[in-house]
């Protein structure tokens, strides 16, 4: 029997489609049908899945709920008026209803929803979604990570153009991203200027493919972010990096996560240069290189492109190395320096990465790899690429 659920995804919403896609086909879960939209994916897949699971594996996502009706509007609004719409236990119920439809079924949607809620002998009053989230292409969307969950009940209304359909239903589970902050505050050693986000680290994990008992390995690992949050996720790692007290620090959070969390799964950590490392086995890569220096102003089209080359010469000789460790159909994600110079964006050349390594790039239902990660007043942002062993 199919189910539908319904993501809310973060301000890149192209990367986080593409870390659920990515999620379900890990956990071999077959994608029937996905429609999307602004920052909301409707999915139909061919088994339920648990809810609270699922958010405490993403790292892109805001909140996840189930569709309750999906139709024609006529035959939505009927469904709505009749049939339960509430879960709660008490009499008083404030909601929401984040709406990714037009304003005029939107109205139609909250009138059918009063109507359901007086038959039902229910206190109810309506209160917008709380807080908005600026996307990575500068739209402005309702819901942010903090406040979207506030209301008793949170309803959402999707539009599924191809279909022609619409999607009622309810958010069940939202991103805990104070927890998350917390994590990564409290672990004993922290370098805000190289490291990436726990939010990140999920993301390219699940890009990575690489299920729980498995060997992730992380080639320029610095104090661990990443091998942490796969920790988190039952995954076995490997962490390299040639800064000799980034290893020594990333040996101490890993003693701490392992230590707080009550993990099983263990971490390797090596001080050692990842072009010339033995690794026997990974199944999989999620990394973040050294992106270049840090820059507080724009550069020449030159200095972007002398770091792009850089950049490609270091990956090119690691993934070779790395590689010979890996079965066929791994998963190499990993993020590539996206610099804003006086004439655009410029990012390394992947035609030559894939030549010069033998891998290619992964084709992953519609997404596109790369996917641009980056707020507009950032000079170095991020391209994020999945390379797969061929």
């Amino acid at each position: 029997m199919s189910m539908k659920y319904f993501f809310v995804l973060g301000r890149n919403p192209e990367l986080s489609r593409a870390e659920v896609f990515s999620y379900l086909k890990k956990e071999n879960i077959s994608l029937n049908y996905s429609f999307f939209r602004v920052n909301g994916l409707l999915v139909e897949i061919e088994r339920e899945i648990n809810l609270k699971n699922v958010i405490n594996e993403l790292g892109g996502t805001i909140a996840v709920g189930r569709v309750l009706f999906s139709g024609k509007i006529r035959d939505l609004l009927k469904q709505i008026k009749e049939k339960p719409v509430y879960f709660g236990r008490e009499n008083k119920v404030v909601y929401s209803l984040l709406n990714f439809a037009s304003d005029e079924n939107l109205s139609m949607v909250l009138e059918a929803m009063r109507g359901n809620f007086r038959n039902e002998g229910l206190k109810a009053r309506y209160k917008g979604v709380s807080g908005t989230i600026k996307l990575q292409d500068g739209e402005i969307s309702r819901g942010s990570p903090e406040k979207i969950m506030l209301r008793d009940m949170n309803y959402f209304l999707f539009s599924d153009e191809k279909r022609g359909n619409f999607s009622f239903g309810f958010l069940e589970e939202s991103y805990d991203s104070a927890e998350a902050e917390k994590r990564d505050m409290k672990k004993p050693y922290r370098r805000e200027s190289l490291a990436i986000s726990p939010r990140l680290a999920r993301i390219l994990i699940n890009l990575s493919q690489t299920k729980k008992n498995e060997i992730l390995l992380d080639p320029f690992c610095g104090i661990g972010v990443i091998l942490g949050e796969a920790l988190l996720k039952g995954i076995n790692t490997i962490g390299v990096d040639i800064d000799k007290s980034a290893t020594e620090n990333a040996r101490k959070n890993m003693d701490w996560f392992r230590e707080k969390y009550k993990i099983d799964a263990r971490p390797i950590i090596i001080n050692k240069d990842s072009i010339n490392v033995r690794i026997d086995k990974a199944d999989g890569i999620a990394t973040e290189p050294f992106l270049g220096e840090l820059m507080t102003k724009m550069p020449s089209k030159e200095k972007a492109m002398q770091i792009i080359f850089e950049f490609e010469h270091l990956i090119i000789g690691v993934l070779n190395n790395v590689k010979k460790g890996m079965k066929k159909n791994a998963k190499l994600a990993f993020s590539s320096p996206l610099i804003k110079s006086q004439e655009g964006r410029i990012s390394c050349n992947i035609n030559r990465i894939c030549e010069e390594t033998g891998l290619g790039i992964y084709n992953l239902s519609d997404v596109n790899f790369p996917i641009r990660e980056f707020r507009p007043d950032q000079i170095v942002g991020r391209n994020i690429f999945v390379l797969e062993v061929v």
